[in-house]
């Protein structure tokens, strides 16, 4: 689903179904999670809350936004622009 995308035939991250947007997020937040170059974050999208980064008793920074941008900035296809940031700057990824 996620490498329709990339095709550039107007299938956006908005296109995606619900359940497979957050179930890519679950992933890439547990990618993430433990990464020492990645801050403490706390990623929701209103309904749902994810923790990644390195490990901390409370998050750093947290990012909100709809899935489809907080997909987009976890999977390195979108700047992260489009989120709203707090406690912090919009961490930078490791590539995946």
């Amino acid at each position: 689903e996620l490498h329709h995308v990339d095709l550039g035939i107007g299938y956006e991250l908005e296109d995606l179904p619900a359940e497979f947007s957050q179930r890519e997020i679950d992933f890439l937040a547990a990618r993430f999670s433990g990464h020492p170059d990645v801050p403490p974050t706390r990623l929701t999208d209103g309904t749902h809350a994810w923790r990644t980064g390195r490990e901390a008793t409370e998050p750093e920074v947290t990012v909100s936004g709809p899935a489809p941008e907080l997909l987009g900035w976890l999977a390195g296809r979108r700047d992260g622009s489009g989120l709203t940031l707090q406690g912090g700057p919009l961490p930078a990824l490791p590539p995946l």
